[in-house]
């Protein structure tokens, strides 16, 4: 009997368990909902905005902005990591650390001077349990993703980039493609690169700017900067919900599956007692009788 006691209790851990799963499956499910209309309707904005700046960008104002100065001889770099708080969104966090850290690698390789700007409590935590110096951490952002924090992280890269402490910044997030599709990407952040299709035409026309290019230059190449940083946070924050989603519902149904096995030995467990029960009072009338 005290076997089958220790199934039971065994039943209803696994129980419990399911509901904490089956409840954050619930409210992961709820934020993805709610990201995903964040993403969607961020990449119009970035498109629009790439768009007035594909017939800027030719322009001796924009070829000569600091922002878009490409250094012959990069030296530094810096590294921006954006990961979660939490856990339990599968292997996630893991994904984009790793991602990460094997770009670190080739820049040390090359000799390159690395500056790690890391974001979230799991990145963080990754990093210093392997020594790895951090420039800056963060664990703001992952909860709160305003578009202050996001200004106040821009602002710091674009000056680190402006004041030559860095040649260029990379940026590794986990970009959102479909509910059930994530990819972990590394991306240049600076210096800004032309965007693609629209430099024949924008050479080609001849425009008028009011007031002039280099004023609408000097406030849209950093609000571009912006843009694009504002775009990797939310769709790193959908990717987490998404592949949490996934690892909660995965961990319901595993639950499901060993509570039914549970409940099968239980079963048997009791059964083999009541059996022997049976027999020993039946072996007990006989010697009575």
């Amino acid at each position: 009997m005290a076997k089958a006691r220790e199934i039971k209790k065994r039943i209803i851990a696994v129980t419990k368990t399911q509901k904490i799963t089956r409840t954050m499956e619930m409210v992961a499910t709820s934020r993805l909902k709610r990201y995903q209309k964040v993403v969607f309707a961020s990449r119009p904005y970035s498109e629009a905005l790439t768009d007035v700046l594909g017939g800027l960008i030719t322009s001796p104002e924009a070829m000569a902005h600091p922002l878009m100065e490409r250094r012959a001889e990069a030296s530094k770099t810096a590294i921006l990591v954006l990961t979660a708080n939490r856990g339990l969104c599968g292997a996630f966090n893991n994904n984009i650390c790793k991602k990460s850290h094997l770009l670190y690698h080739e820049f040390s390789v090359r000799k390159m001077k690395v500056k790690l700007f890391v974001s979230g409590k799991k990145g963080i935590s990754y990093f210093r349990h392997r020594d790895i110096e951090m420039a800056y951490q963060d664990t703001d952002l992952p909860e709160d993703q305003s578009l202050e924090k996001i200004r106040e992280i821009s602002r710091l890269l674009i000056n680190e980039f402006l004041s030559g402490a860095v040649d260029q910044v990379h940026a590794a997030y986990c970009r959102f493609v479909t509910a059930g599709r994530q990819e972990v990407v590394t991306e240049q952040l600076l210096p800004l690169t032309v965007p693609t299709g629209l430099e024949r035409e924008a050479v080609e026309t001849d425009f008028i700017f009011e007031p002039s290019s280099a004023a609408i230059v000097d406030t849209l190449l950093p609000l571009f900067t912006q843009s694009t940083l504002y775009r990797m946070v939310a769709e790193n924050v959908t990717s987490e919900q998404a592949t949490r989603r996934v690892a909660m519902k995965l961990a319901t149904d595993n639950a499901d599956e060993m509570i039914t096995y549970l409940t099968r030995q239980f079963n048997r467990e009791r059964q083999s007692q009541i059996t022997k029960e049976l027999s020993e009072i039946v072996g007990g009338s006989e010697a009575i009788s």
